[in-house]
């Protein structure tokens, strides 16, 4: 049995993560030139916004408080990116969104979590990197075959 207040500490780290993944993406569509592309960043920013709502919900249910910003951390990450730059180049755009679904999102959110929450939050955060391995396909996809560089 895992204890709660435990389970909720290791959501609210993934639900800082989901809120990095919707500020990235946030960024990414205000950068895009490419019309379809802006709105599968779009798209893909609303998944990010519907699945941050479900970890809030299972903290929530859990008797915690759902954080409601990316944390120290996070913004730190955010400040860095704003002095570096944001990608223009639509193939720009797609790698830095792939970078950050694929190691951010996935890899090192499944890491942060693995065996620490209740088969509950466990279902719901595999669900989640489901969703989200999916979008890195969709990306790789369209790295690939440059379908996304062509405008309606």
């Amino acid at each position: 049995m895992h204890d709660k207040q435990h389970v909720i500490k290791e959501l609210n780290k993934f639900l800082r993560g989901r809120y990095m993944g919707v500020h990235q993406y946030e960024q990414l569509i205000q950068h895009a030139q490419n019309p379809l592309l802006k709105e599968k960043l779009q798209q893909f920013q609303e998944h990010a916004k519907l699945g941050a709502q479900k970890v809030a919900k299972r903290i929530e249910q859990l008797g915690g408080t759902p954080t409601d910003d990316v944390g120290v951390m996070g913004k730190i990450q955010i400040w860095l990116k704003s002095i570096k730059g944001y990608p223009e180049q639509t193939d720009e755009i797609l790698h830095d969104a792939l970078v950050g679904e694929n190691k951010y999102g996935i890899h090192l959110s499944h890491e942060m979590v693995a065996g620490e929450l209740d088969e509950e939050s466990t279902k719901l955060i595999d669900s989640l990197l489901e969703e989200d391995q999916k979008r890195v396909d969709q990306i790789r996809q369209w790295i690939q075959s440059h379908t996304i560089l062509e405008a309606r």
